[in-house]
């Protein structure tokens, strides 16, 4: 298992926090918005479909201007599409899950990463390390083998390399001049 060194590079700064839960909350918003919409359309659907199904039942009942064949046909095939509709509408719905506090819980666990895994009892280790490393951690018995794979919301933590690390050293290298 990694120390809690491994998670302190983890830790998203406030303004990262800040961001990703700007970012979270406006998607929110939007497929929320958009389900409303969804369910809007379902809803005229069905009550389109049931107003047909009663003219239907009016026809057949008290105008008599139709047989119980025709009657049954038309019934059955408006019962489906009904029955379609409102699983649609049904299936459109989105749980009501409370974001924003899921997102505040976020704010006050991620920054914390290291004092939580120092407090965290093994269980709680190995659920925290699957959380930051889904694909875990080499460990070649002295130590930690490279990095292991983070969470996407965690990419953005990792170093920056700017190019100069990657560069030889250049005392002792002189341009041709000839």
């Amino acid at each position: 298992m990694p120390s809690s060194v491994a998670f302190v590079t983890l830790q998203p700064t406030p303004g990262y926090m800040r961001l990703l839960k700007e970012s979270v909350l406006q998607i929110w918003k939007a497929r929320r918005a958009a389900v409303r919409e969804e369910l809007a359309k379902a809803e005229r659907v069905a009550k389109t479909i049931q107003e047909k199904l009663d003219r239907l039942d009016e026809a057949f009942l008290f105008e008599r201007s139709i047989d119980i064949e025709t009657y049954d046909r038309h019934a059955d095939k408006l019962r489906e599409e009904l029955t379609l509709a409102r699983i649609d509408r049904h299936s459109g719905q989105l749980d009501a899950l409370d974001v924003e506090g899921i997102l505040a819980f976020a704010e006050r666990v991620l920054p914390r990463a290291a004092d939580l895994w120092v407090q965290a009892s093994l269980e709680q280790r190995q659920r925290f390390q699957q959380l930051f490393f889904p694909d875990g951690i080499s460990f070649d018995g002295n130590g930690f083998v490279g990095t292991g794979v983070t969470a996407p919301a965690f990419s953005y933590l990792r170093e920056i390399e700017t190019g100069i690390e990657r560069m030889v050293d250049q005392t002792g290298i002189e341009p041709v001049t000839s």
